[in-house]
């Protein structure tokens, strides 16, 4: 393109805005369609101009060889001579605009007492002088009609003119040269108006142009800088935006969409609430490569169930917004602390939670997690007694063993979580749990850093489910 031939036009035009495109664009239209038709109508009347004036320098030329009949009477050149000097002085009175002069040379003597002078001319002291043998020779050549632009002196100044010079003839004889000159402003005067006139135009047009573009442009980058606005709202985490539809154009309707999206994101965050941080990275990965189907694969992992004790005879008590409101607290405190040692919630199962932990770490940061929480539940406890508010604690059971972690259920409804009897064992164990205390599997122990924690063995317990006893062991604390 042109554009891209020019590196320095390529390089703007890429990091201006949309109105300065437009601009530019409507500005190169407006010089492309101007341009050319200014080009041909002038071209074409200079054309017509110059065709009317060599016209008349023909009928001028044409009424100065009609006096042949007159000329050839008279025997003598001076007497012919004389006939042609008042020919071409009323020429000069006749007032024709532009003409510079005119002139007839004598090339054989015949139109004046001798050859190679002026026979006549506009400027009477010049005639019967001799011309300069150049100007001999140029004459000499003239075979036909002969235009030469140049520039010479007219009234003491030197100007632009158009030289025409025709063959004098007696009897298909050549005795002499016409010379007429006209100034080049008498001939094409009115093209230069016209030209003056087009650049004033072309300037009007291009600054209506460019003021109009400029309005229509406003009117389509503001709707833009707004949407643009909404957008980067949306970046920083604002899902509250929702702009207000400025047009009834495409923008309108690309506005009205954005507005969809935002509630469609809205909609995406809150449900992403109701479902496990492994779920929603398992729908972005199967998403990618097609539906979704049950299924599942063997994994190893580390789990930790915690239940609130007493949670049934506190809700006989109070009314069930109450019990809800005191729930949400613990859970959230729970949820926290779990998911800022790399655990991830698979489900709340009422009053109990069942997290899942992976990684090479698994076994360090569920027993994290649950002296945190034991911790974090203490300290709750403690600021609800002194306000006078109900307080609760949990039991925390830990395990961890191969499972199958996958999706379970229906084709149409189903659930990302795990099952095996490494899951059953934590919860047994979580049951197990008295308020305030760890349980945790010999499993999980063993594969956990030893001297980071402080535990004491437990008594073999047995669960439901396993028909010999579980070694277990009581973690109490970290050590500092």
């Amino acid at each position: 393109m042109f554009v891209e031939k020019i590196p320095v036009l390529g390089e703007l035009l890429r990091k201006s805005g949309i109105k300065i495109k437009l601009v530019s664009l409507i500005s190169l239209i407006i010089l492309l369609v101007v341009i050319p038709i200014s080009a041909v109508y002038i071209l074409l009347s200079t054309r017509a101009l110059m065709s009317a004036n060599d016209k008349l320098c023909q009928t001028i030329a044409g009424n100065i060889s009609s006096a042949e009949s007159f000329i050839m009477v008279e025997k003598k050149p001076l007497e012919r001579s004389m006939i042609l000097q008042d020919i071409v002085s009323s020429l000069s009175r006749s007032g024709i605009s532009g003409l510079a002069h005119a002139a007839v040379y004598d090339l054989r003597g015949m139109l004046a007492e001798r050859k190679f002078t002026y026979a006549a001319h506009t400027d009477s002291t010049l005639r019967g002088t001799a011309v300069r043998a150049d100007v001999r020779d140029e004459l000499l050549r003239v075979n036909s009609t002969e235009i030469v632009h140049l520039d010479m002196k007219v009234g003491g100044e030197i100007e632009s003119c158009y030289r025409y010079r025709i063959p004098f003839k007696f009897f298909s004889t050549r005795v002499g040269i016409i010379e007429i000159v006209f100034t080049e402003e008498s001939i094409l005067g009115p093209v230069n108006k016209v030209k003056l006139f087009i650049v004033i135009l072309t300037v009007i047009m291009l600054m209506v142009g460019m003021f109009i573009t400029a309005s229509l442009a406003t009117g389509i980058v503001e709707p833009l800088l707004y949407l643009t606005e909404g957008v980067s709202r949306v970046r920083d985490g604002d899902l509250d935006v929702t702009l207000d539809v400025m047009t009834h154009d495409e923008i309108g309707v690309l506005t009205q969409e954005f507005n969809k999206m935002i509630e469609h994101l809205r909609e995406k965050l809150q449900m992403q609430k109701f479902v496990s941080k492994s779920t929603i990275s398992m729908i972005k990965e199967k998403t990618r490569l097609g539906d979704i189907g049950l299924g599942g694969a063997r994994e190893n992992l580390a789990f930790l169930f915690s239940d609130v004790r007493g949670f049934t005879a506190m809700s006989e008590k109070l009314d069930p917004e109450e019990v809800v409101s005191i729930l949400n607290e613990y859970l959230d405190l729970q949820a926290e602390v779990i998911k800022k040692h790399d655990g991830d919630i698979d489900k709340f199962v009422g009053d109990e939670v069942m997290a899942v932990f992976g990684g090479p770490q698994k076994a360090d940061n569920a027993i994290l997690a649950a002296v945190e929480i034991i911790e974090l539940i203490k300290k709750l406890n403690a600021e609800r007694i002194a306000a006078g508010k109900q307080v609760v604690e949990v039991g925390i059971g830990l395990n961890m063993g191969d499972v199958v972690h996958g999706r379970m259920g229906s084709r149409d409804r189903m659930d990302h979580t795990s099952i095996g009897d490494a899951v059953n064992l934590s919860a047994r164990l979580c049951s197990q749990a008295e308020s305030g205390v760890i349980i945790a599997s010999k499993e999980i122990v063993m594969n956990a850093t030893k001297k980071k924690f402080i535990g004491k063995k437990l008594d073999p317990v047995r669960v439901k489910g396993k028909s010999q006893p579980i070694d277990v062991f009581q973690i109490t604390g970290i050590k500092k």
